[in-house]
This record gives structure tokens, sequence and C-alpha cells, in this order.
């Protein structure tokens, strides 16, 4: 079952100390697409493209530096988001949340933790 709801990557989140600085950096140096920003809470979020690799930008506003690096989460696209937080329930997956997150215009997400403490998310768009 699990196989058919994990279709692929969706975006790797990464902490940006200085949102404007990260974004120069990824579309003027390594040549990515800038493709939306938005701040949806406290933290302004920019995505940005090469090829199939999508980056979220998450700003950082509280200074806090990190023990395990900047890496924040990495994002898997499912078909279903319902059916795969039943699925990973099953098998006694660490979860954060309760249940999916509407996050605007038909997208969901939620986060849980893989084994070795990593914070990974599941999104569903339309």
């Amino acid at each position: 079952m699990g196989k058919s709801l994990f279709i692929g990557l969706e975006h790797i989140g990464i902490k940006a100390y200085d949102i404007e600085k990260a974004l120069k950096f990824y579309t003027e140096i390594l040549g990515f697409e800038f493709v939306t920003r938005f701040k949806p809470g406290d933290s302004e979020l920019v995505f940005v493209k090469l090829g199939d690799t999508v980056i979220e930008l998450v700003e950082v506003t509280d200074n806090a530096k990190y023990n395990d690096g900047v890496v924040n989460h990495i994002a898997l696209r499912v078909s279903d988001i319902f059916k795969a937080v039943e699925w990973l329930k099953e098998n006694n997956v660490e979860l954060i949340g309760k249940e999916p997150m509407a996050i605007g215009e038909g997208r969901f997400n939620f986060f849980f933790r893989g084994p070795s403490d990593e914070k990974i998310e599941l999104y569903q768009e339309g």
C-alpha cells in the first residue's frame, strides 16, 4: 500500500538566516529559478527550483543557531495525505502532528519523524 501513496520528493527545506542573501545565492550563483514567496506566519518562505528539485528557504526570525544544521526537512509528495498518515500510524511512525493541516487552495501538509529523528513532511496538492 505504501508504494502507491508516495510519489516523489516535493522539496527540501533549508533555514535561511538572511532570506534575501539566500535567495540571491540560489538564483544568481547556483542558477535556481525563483518560484514564489509568501509569509504564512512569522517566517517568510521562498521557493526556488532547479530542474525537478525544489528548495524551500525558511526565514530564521529568532537568530537561533541549529545544532543539527540548517537543513530543516525534506518533503514528500503524496497522492492521498489522509491515507498516507494512516499508513504511518499503522507502522508506528513517530508523528509530529495529529492530522493533516490545510494550507490553502486544496493543499495539505503533515510532519513526522524518521528513524534518526529527521523531520519529514508529507505534501498533497489539489
